[in-house]
């Protein structure tokens, strides 16, 4: 069976609107004046869809190949979608609350978009924020080698044998079952690692061990500084649609924050006691740092 891969946001669009109890029974919901691509059996397909479309699957169309395969898969939402209303597939509550699913997720996706649009960043706000990223990744890229423990007892035996005149990659090879993390990095730089791991990096020598475990949220790390590599960072104009992109995030990110800081939110009777704890705002899995994990 062909698998269809569709922007979430146009699977919703196209296949959300023909739910049960909504009246607009079209499969595409959009204004009857708008510039049209295609149609299908009937279905008028707007030009700004196919353009969304395209973006999703980077294609450019106005390169012929490329319009001819948008077109073809804005074709391929439309006869699902059509197929999905001559089944009565809507009429499954499971199969309604699919569809709904993935319209909320696109319309999430598009309103966080639109955060993001009515908060201009000027070039003076990334320039700073660019100056900010490069103060803070500081003037090395590490290459450092590391044990990492859960237990600080298990650390100190492997410092132990760093004290005895062992070298690293001996005792990196007899611990490395026992460690929660065996693992060499390469071109790390500071504001990448948690920060007392960090300092002890920058305090260390080329080819030198850590004497003592150093402690982190991850456990105790037991560290060899293989090489401090100077770091050149890029120049703004390179890296400037990244830096605008990442502050844009944030800002969606802290619209979000605040929307769930002011939301009223209520259980059905009997179903809080099933809520492990309340909604929050910590940082996920992605936002903590690489090392250590």
């Amino acid at each position: 069976m062909q698998k269809f891969i569709f922007p979430l946001c146009l699977l919703g669009m196209i296949a959300g609107c023909s739910q049960g109890g909504n009246t607009d029974t079209r499969v595409i919901q959009f204004p009857a004046d708008v510039p049209l691509a295609e149609t299908v059996n009937g279905t008028p397909v707007p030009q700004a869809l196919l353009e969304t479309l395209a973006r999703g699957h980077n294609l450019h169309l106005d390169k012929p190949d490329q319009r001819e395969q948008a077109l073809k898969l804005a074709m391929d939402l439309v006869l699902m979608a059509q197929a999905a209303q001559r089944e009565n597939f809507f009429a499954d509550p499971q199969f309604q609350a699919d569809v709904e699913a993935v319209r909320l997720k696109g319309v999430a996706d598009a309103t966080i978009g639109a955060f993001e649009k009515q908060t201009p960043i000027g070039e003076d706000v990334l320039k700073a924020q660019y100056d900010t990223e490069i103060g803070q990744a500081g003037k090395f890229e590490y290459d450092f080698g590391q044990l990492l423990f859960a237990d600080e007892g298990d650390a100190l035996k492997a410092e132990d044998d760093i004290l005895a005149g062992k070298p690293f990659p001996q005792v990196f090879d007899a611990w490395r079952s026992k460690a929660k993390q065996a693992k060499a990095f390469s071109r790390v730089r500071a504001n990448q690692l948690p920060p007392a791991l960090a300092k002890t990096l920058a305090d260390m020598k080329n080819g030198e061990t850590a004497k003592v475990p150093v402690k982190t949220e991850f456990g105790w790390h037991v560290v060899h500084l293989d090489i401090a590599n100077p770091f050149t960072p890029p120049p703004f104009e390179q890296v400037k649609p990244g830096v605008r992109r990442s502050m844009q995030l944030k800002i969606g990110q802290q619209r979000l924050e605040k929307l769930r800081e002011q939301a009223k939110v209520e259980y059905p009777p009997g179903m809080a006691s099933m809520v492990a704890k309340p909604i929050t705002t910590t940082p996920t899995a992605e936002e903590k740092p690489a090392v250590g994990k």
